[in-house]
């Protein structure tokens, strides 16, 4: 069940935001764990990792979530209707970042790695 929590800037994410859907079965089964273990899941299944980021290529709407290569790492953020990139979070590992763009997607919060120098 959904927080009926208004979220805001200051929790990552944006003015009128609203949770979206995630089609991969495999990320769903996975998303009410603990991040850590979201994290450790996707290090391990990186085909799942992957799967999310090519639904989010994929998709044709905005406003929506987003993940996607950036230079040697990813990003993880919100594509406005005036196709602006807002709350946007860059990681090193498709891990963290997988992990972030489903817990951001159905509005759980943000992954923080715990060393974010060093992938977790």
């Amino acid at each position: 069940m959904w927080s009926s929590k208004r979220k805001t800037a200051d929790d990552g994410f944006p003015g009128g935001f609203s949770a979206q859907r995630i089609q991969s079965s495999a990320a769903n089964a996975v998303a009410d764990l603990a991040p850590a273990d979201i994290v450790a899941y996707f290090r391990d299944h990186p085909e799942t990792a992957e799967a999310l980021l090519h639904e989010s290529q994929d998709k044709r709407f905005t406003p929506s979530s987003f993940i996607q290569e950036a230079n040697s790492g990813f990003e993880v953020g919100w594509f406005t209707r005036k196709a602006e990139h807002e709350c946007v979070r860059t990681f090193a590992t498709l891990a963290d970042a997988a992990t972030d763009y489903l817990l951001f997607s159905l509005g759980k919060g943000r992954w923080t790695p715990l060393n974010p120098d060093h992938p977790s």
